[in-house]
């Protein structure tokens, strides 16, 4: 008999078997028009835990267990259980776009899902360029000072 984490384990990974295939990663292709597909490429990130354990005291012994049948009278059954299990598993997935493929009268063109233009590292630099324009000032004020000093 399989233990029960084995189960737990199996179907955690039927289940991501089953969410992430070749359809997830790249995408059903999108026709628009006659001469033009589009295929979605796509990143997948997945991770899982399984854990679990057998709590209890002292393991029962084997030997006649009472067990309440209907009507209410008493059964003699053997009990050939051990601990009590406790199992759990948690799952997580993310899908990230990362490109679309183009594809026109046998061209194939690769778009990028996030784009990065010029604007966008610009406003990406003005954190950086104010740091460095502080510091250049400090540097200047306090050189200033230094030579009013003397």
């Amino acid at each position: 008999m399989a233990h029960p984490i084995e189960n737990i384990m199996k179907t955690t990974m039927e289940e991501i078997k089953q969410m992430v295939d070749v359809n997830t990663v790249v995408g059903t292709p999108i026709l628009t028009g006659t001469e033009t597909m589009i295929l979605p490429v796509s990143k997948v990130s997945v991770g899982f835990f399984s854990g679990g354990g057998e709590y209890g005291g002292a393991k029962p012994a084997k030997g006649p267990c009472p067990i309440a049948k209907s009507g209410g009278e008493l059964a003699m059954e053997q009990e050939e259980k051990g601990y009590p299990f406790a199992g759990a598993s948690i799952g997580g997935m993310t899908l990230t776009p990362l490109a679309f493929l183009s594809v026109t009268n046998g061209t194939v063109k690769v778009l990028p899902a996030q784009s990065n233009t010029t604007l966008d590292r610009a406003i990406e630099l003005i954190p950086e360029a104010i740091t460095t324009l502080e510091q250049a000032i400090s540097g200047l004020c306090n050189k200033k000072g230094a030579e009013e000093a003397k």
